[in-house]
């Protein structure tokens, strides 16, 4: 058994499994054109097959439009350390009766970037300082790369303008040119993730149970209650389950899409559905996408993020990578505070920037296609799982006590069972993401263009050209397929119109209402109690600031329904807004048929035919709007206040490290001995800020 073992793991899987995407549509071409007539049978199976798959994911995402949509309004909503204090018999964040306060929980928020526009950073910056618990719970590191020119001074320049605005902020430089690295944002986390573990006191083989990465782009905006959000979960979850567990948003484009042209905007609307339709409770596998947020405990296990060619698609490739070493035991919550991101943008202006606009979206669409290597991947960890059990790197994940062999032996079954299941559920979703798409369009094109059935409008075409390959008819099995086919992708617009449904209320909610919401919240309370004379007097005073309310939201589009909905904090909102306006929104969703095959089906060819030679990607980081030029600060001076909630924090000079706001070292024993004494640093923060 061993020498089998021995024999299988000498195999080549890794490069094999790498060509398998290229070999298996090279093999489509034949198989369109002779299929029907050579192998019948097998062509009208798999034609059938993928339709069936894109239904079931149409159904899917319409349903986790549906999810995405009403847990967006729960999430704004929520009062997350009240629900925690309710859940957990404690009365307030600082309340150590409960294993880990919700206080102490300190969020490690890495910010991959190259060449960012400095505005870009402040802004995201700023946006993070906005959070009302900031200073006390965020320490931030700009993961810069040490193959931009300047990257160490434009560091230097930020922690000096923001040393005030967070509990901790620093900067790593990735080291460019690395052995076995391929250049991106995996391996520029991988190595600020490793810093930033090393300088706390727990260090690499230590535990940080107290600490929560969130890793997200330098454009990319999160409203506070993400972070209280997964705070909560993280909180109330056991030890054992905080160190195996992730965290993925929802997302939504909101920011520029207004001037990108209409084939991208429509691309990254269903790259945002496709990341939503995998979020739901039930779901058996959540892949994150872009932004997530990971267990520093697991990240650690896990040996941090990979960076090799495998991990182009870090996200993806990361959750793969936990859900293996974890034997599949991987918790991931959904979280649906989404991830306000940037479609890319090219440079220029008019017809010359369309273009631009276009060739980045192709570029951006296939590096996220090289993530066929991520399937590659989980389909060779798959096979060695149970050709060669024990043969790969997995972490210790607690097991049940057992009163019996027999007991053991149920367990064990159930368990084997249980993952049989949710591996398969992985590897569908790995399929439809890289393989069903072009497959199923090579197949519609040629099926349209040489099969003449008499109920296809493009009979007479069809007829013409098949003569050329032969003289038979069209086989039963075959013309039942596509009869059958033809009403299943009818069937596909029933759940289509429900997923726009839902994504456009949802798009409205998390890009527009919520945000006004907030302000007007925030104008009432200064209207009532904002001044030694409130405007407003007597005792329906609030009734009629919330009149006033609903005939504003009533006159600006905000839903009816909405308009009496009190939302939590949310923070400062980014610059760039773009609010989908009906009826013209409906238009865009006609351009899908375009869309899909420029920026997913023209990719996918592009990135697995390449991958039959090269498993290397020359990276390109996609352009992204510019943000509005501020006046930018002279080094070592304060930058401008960021208003919060009661509260003005100003930003300082860094007194103390270039590396860091403040020293990391000694931070976990810091973190014991005041928690003990009852003098925790985050209640102190907390007073710092208050008085101010």
């Amino acid at each position: 058994m061993a020498d089998f073992n021995t024999y299988i793991q000498s195999i080549p899987w890794r490069s094999l499994f790498q060509r398998l995407p290229g070999l298996w549509l090279l093999c489509l071409i034949p198989l369109t054109i002779w299929g029907p007539i050579y192998t019948p049978a097998i062509y009208a199976v798999y034609y059938t097959i993928l339709h069936v798959l894109f239904l079931v994911n149409n159904m899917r995402s319409g349903y986790g439009m549906y999810i995405s949509y009403n847990s967006a309004k729960v999430y704004s909503t929520t009062d997350w350390l009240k629900k925690y204090c309710d859940e957990t018999g404690t009365v307030d964040g600082l309340d150590a009766r409960h294993d880990l306060p919700f206080d102490h929980v300190v969020h490690v928020i890495i910010l991959p970037n190259y060449k960012e526009d400095f505005e870009t950073l402040c802004e995201t910056l700023d946006i993070l300082a906005s959070h009302t618990r900031a200073v006390t719970q965020y320490k931030v590191c700009l993961a810069m790369e040490g193959s931009e020119a300047g990257a160490e001074q434009k560091a230097q320049t930020l922690l000096s303008q923001y040393t005030d605005s967070f509990y901790d902020i620093t900067y790593t430089i990735h080291p460019a040119g690395m052995p076995g690295e391929i250049r991106g944002k995996s391996s520029n986390v991988a190595w600020a993730a490793a810093e930033t573990a090393r300088r706390s006191g727990g260090g690499l083989h230590g535990r940080h149970e107290h600490e929560i990465i969130t890793v997200m782009d330098a454009d990319t905006a999160f409203a506070e209650d993400y972070f209280m959000a997964i705070t909560y979960h993280y909180c109330i979850s056991s030890p054992s389950q905080r160190r195996i567990m992730m965290f993925a948003p929802s997302t939504v484009f909101d920011r520029n899409s207004k001037d990108v042209p209409v084939f991208v905007r429509v691309t990254d609307m269903f790259w945002s559905i496709g990341v939503m339709s995998n979020l739901y409770a039930s779901s058996p596998v959540k892949m994150p996408c872009s932004a997530y947020s990971v267990s520093m405990d697991l990240a650690i296990a896990v040996g941090f993020w990979d960076s090799g060619p495998d991990a182009t698609g870090e996200d993806l490739h990361m959750y793969l990578k936990c859900f293996f070493m974890t034997d599949g035991e991987v918790i991931v919550k959904p979280i649906f505070s989404p991830a306000s991101c940037c479609n890319v943008q090219g440079e220029g202006e008019g017809m010359s920037g369309w273009i631009s606009d276009f060739k980045a979206r192709y570029t951006q669409a296939k590096r996220h296609l090289w993530g066929s290597l991520d399937t590659g991947f989980a389909l060779r960890r798959t096979l060695l799982e149970f050709l060669a059990p024990g043969s790969q790197p997995t972490i210790k994940v607690s097991k049940s006590s057992y009163d019996n062999d027999k007991q053991k032996s149920a367990t064990e079954q159930k368990r084997f069972a249980l993952k049989l299941s949710v591996l398969t559920s992985l590897i569908h979703r790995l399929f439809e993401a890289h393989i069903v798409m072009g497959h199923l369009f090579m197949l519609i094109i040629t099926s349209t263009l040489l099969l003449p059935v008499r109920s296809a409008l493009s009979y007479s075409l069809a007829a013409y050209l098949y003569s050329f390959i032969s003289s038979d008819p069209v086989h039963p099995y075959v013309e039942l397929a596509l009869n059958v086919c033809y009403w299943v992708r009818l069937a596909i617009v029933i759940p289509n119109i429900f997923m726009i449904w839902y994504y456009e209320k949802y798009h409205k909610w998390v890009g527009f209402e919520r945000w006004w919401l907030q302000e007007a919240q925030q104008s009432r309370q200064t209207t009532l109690y904002g001044s030694s004379k409130p405007m407003l007097k007597g005792a329906s005073d609030d009734l009629v600031a919330d009149q006033q309310i609903a005939l504003r939201a009533a006159q600006l589009g905000v839903s009816s329904s909405h308009a009496h909905m009190r939302v939590q904090h949310l923070g400062m909102r980014a610059s760039h807004q773009s609010q989908r306006e009906y009826p013209r929104n409906l238009f865009d969703w006609l351009t899908i048929p375009i869309a899909g095959f420029f920026f997913y089906v023209a990719p996918q060819f592009h990135a697995q035919l390449t991958q039959l030679f090269t498993d290397q990607l020359d990276y390109k980081v996609a352009g992204k709007p510019k943000v509005i030029k501020k006046e930018e600060p002279v080094p070592g001076t304060m930058r401008a206040g960021i208003a919060l909630t009661g509260v003005v924090v100003e930003k300082g000079p860094d007194p103390n490290s270039a590396s860091s706001s403040k020293s990391d070292e000694g931070f976990f024993e810091e973190y014991e001995e005041e928690v003990s004494s009852g003098t925790d640093r985050v209640g102190s923060r907390m007073n710092l800020v208050a008085m101010r």
